[in-house]
This record gives structure tokens, C-alpha cells and sequence, in this order.
């Protein structure tokens, strides 16, 4: 066995490990959690509102997730992970360390330096997951709406074996264009744009190669509520092209160590809400292989082509 081989034989061991004893912790906390009686509502306590500046509702509150309403993470060991437009890259961490998922590449739309500069809780992170064995892969300067055009993203994770069919998973955890104006609508079509773009990319080629591949998932997370229902997220992917298979509620408590940053960077002092404590989706799409496609058209002419003849008849 090459030592390249060796290598990743010892990660992947090493995180299956991890993953097993995170879980086995997982479902020991959930048993040992006392059920909450409810809040009357009088005493319900008021929620905060994000700045006025960035013309945002206010927070919905994160609910308590009961364990038969868990869903299960979209995210399995051996396949080969796109992270898109992640921050302080604890995602990523959570993916590759606690879950033990042995094919992470993670990208950033800031340079290196911004991200160190915007959160200081990056170099920590840098440092565990470079010194693992081998290195998850983490490239900076990449945007999300142009992913076609990376060369070092069409190729996939070098270290996989076997030719390449594209990426099984691409997730964009919570995108925000950032505060680019306070006007609600503005700030719908911008996020629109960006999200438009992205889905396009997932189904781009290159010579020939997919970047992702037939059957693959692109996850999206967001935030419930406005302005985030404005996007309409569904119908985006749709247009584009993508199979919309579901959404479900977002449980922070699947990905420990994962908490939100602010596409602005850290407040300085800190303040302000916390994503963690907020009510989120995650939206699951398909791509939909040609083959499919094809016979989906071919069906739906059969019954056009039917439809007339029947009233030809008539």
C-alpha cells in the first residue's frame, strides 16, 4: 500500500471512530433530556431584532427539535463534498471531524487574509483541519455563481480514487449577498441572483464532465421566515432546472462545533443575535440525469400525441 494510501486509511479510521463516538454521545443526551412543558404565551419571552441597517425581520426562535423529528444528515462518510461560500469553515470541521466525513472540500469567497481578519475563530479551525491526514482541502477567492470556472473544482478531491463523475454532494449553508442596501426587495433580488447563479453552476460541464454528477444533491440552508420566504428558493431551482425533493427543520445539534457567522465578519465586542438560536431549513434538490429527462419528454409527448388523437376521434 502507497503511503499516499496509508495516509487516508489512518483519517478515515480515525473519523469513523469520531463519528461513532459522537453519535453513541448524541443519543445518551437525547435520553438523558428532560422533556420541557410548554410556555404560556404571556410569558413568552420577546425576540431581537436584527440592526435596523440590514432591513431584516426580526429572529424567529430556534424550537426545541424532539428526537422523532430528527432527520437524517444529508451527508454520508465516503461521498465526495462541495462546501460553497463558508465562513470560519466550523461547517466544515463539523463534517470532517465529528461526522467523519472522509471527502470534504470546503471553499471560502474571501481571500485567506479576509477570513482570518473577519474571524478570529478561522485560525483555530485552520489548524485542525490542515494537520489531519491528509488535509481537507480548503481553497479561498472562489465565488459560488462562477464554480465552472475553477479548474481545481471541475477535478474533485485528487485523493479519491477511480475516474471522476462529479460531485455527490454541493451545500451553500446559509448564502447572503451581505449588506448590500436596506431596502427589503433589493436585497430579495440580489440573494435571488446569487442563488440562481449557484444552482446553474451545479449543472454546468466541462468538457464533457459534469460538475455534478447525475442523482448528485445541492443543500441549501436558510434562515425561516422573511426576509428569506422572498427568495422563494424553490421555484429558483426549478427554473434552473434542478429536482426539488424536500425541506425539513434544521437542527443545529446535528453538527457540534458548527455555529453561524455573519457574511460582514464578527461584530467587534461581539452582540447582536446568533444564527444557533434561530429557526432554519435545510432544502434538498436533485440533479435529474439525462437519461431521465429524456424519457420525462418523450412521456409527456406520448400523452400530448394521445390526447389528440383521441380528440381527432371525437
Amino acid at each position: 500500500m502507497s503511503k499516499t494510501k496509508t495516509k487516508r486509511a489512518r483519517r478515515e479510521l480515525k473519523r469513523d471512530a469520531n463519528r461513532k463516538i459522537a453519535n453513541h454521545q448524541k443519543k445518551l443526551a437525547t435520553a438523558a433530556k428532560p422533556t420541557k412543558p410548554s410556555t404560556p404565551a404571556s410569558k413568552k419571552q420577546k425576540t431581537t431584532h436584527e440592526s435596523q441597517s440590514t432591513g431584516t425581520a426580526a429572529p424567529t426562535p430556534k424550537p426545541h427539535i424532539q428526537a422523532s423529528q430528527k432527520h437524517e444528515i444529508p451527508f454520508d462518510t465516503y461521498d465526495n463534498i462541495l462546501l460553497v461560500g463558508e465562513g470560519d469553515f466550523s461547517f466544515t470541521r463539523s463534517l470532517a471531524v465529528e461526522h467523519g466525513c472522509a471527502n470534504v472540500t470546503a471553499t471560502s469567497f474571501d481571500s485567506e487574509e479576509e477570513v482570518q481578519k473577519k474571524y478570529p475563530s478561522f485560525s483555530e479551525i485552520h489548524k485542525e483541519l490542515t494537520e489531519l491526514m491528509p488535509p481537507v482541502p480548503l481553497h479561498h477567492s472562489i465565488d459560488a455563481t462562477k464554480l465552472g470556472a475553477y479548474k481545481v473544482l471541475r477535478a474533485g478531491n485528487s485523493d479519491r480514487g477511480g475516474a471522476w463523475e462529479g460531485w455527490d454532494t454541493v451545500a451553500f449553508m446559509f448564502p447572503h449577498t451581505g449588506g448590500l442596501s436596506t431596502d427589503v426587495n433589493r436585497q430579495a433580488r440580489a440573494n435571488q441572483a446569487l442563488l440562481s447563479s449557484f444552482f446553474s453552476q451545479t449543472l454546468s460541464a466541462h468538457k464533457g464532465r459534469p460538475f455534478l454528477r447525475d442523482g448528485g444533491k445541492v443543500l441549501v440552508a436558510l434562515f425561516e421566515g422573511e426576509p428569506y420566504t422572498l427568495w422563494n428558493i424553490r421555484d429558483l431551482a426549478r427554473h434552473t432546472g434542478l429536482k426539488v425533493v424536500e425541506s425539513y427543520q434544521f437542527d443545529w445539534e446535528d453538527y457540534p462545533g458548527y455555529a453561524h457567522v455573519r457574511t460582514l465578519g464578527a461584530i467587534e465586542g461581539g452582540g447582536a443575535w446568533k444564527g444557533e438560536d434561530r429557526r432554519a431549513r435545510m432544502y434538498v434538490f436533485e440533479k435529474v440525469g439525462e437519461k431521465v429527462v429524456e424519457q420525462s419528454k418523450k412521456g409527456k409527448k406520448r400523452a400530448r400525441d394521445e390526447s389528440e388523437s383521441d380528440s381527432d376521434e371525437g
